[in-house]
């Protein structure tokens, strides 16, 4: 099942942690975005790791999308050692 991961986190510390966490399990196409495509196992255990980071005023979404992802244009992912803070 495809998913996309979407986050708006204040504390940079907290922003990074998460997504470290969540390299393991897809690729990054904005900075607070990601998609990844996960059984349902996994699917369980993103939503473990997501509830850790929703605190406060901060918001973690995770959008289920069942068909394919479509991409268009050029734009390069985000490699996991590109991240600006």
């Amino acid at each position: 099942m495809n998913v996309v991961i979407v986050y708006d986190i204040k504390s940079d510390r907290l922003r990074t942690k998460l997504a470290k966490e969540l390299f393991l399990y897809g690729i990054r196409t904005q900075y607070s975005v990601f998609e990844a495509d996960v059984n349902k196992f996994e699917l369980k255990k993103l939503y473990k790791i997501v509830e850790r980071y929703s605190i406060d005023d901060d918001r973690v979404a995770i959008y289920e999308i069942h068909s394919d992802i479509k991409r268009f244009g050029k734009a390069q992912y985000i490699d996991e050692y590109d991240l600006i803070l």
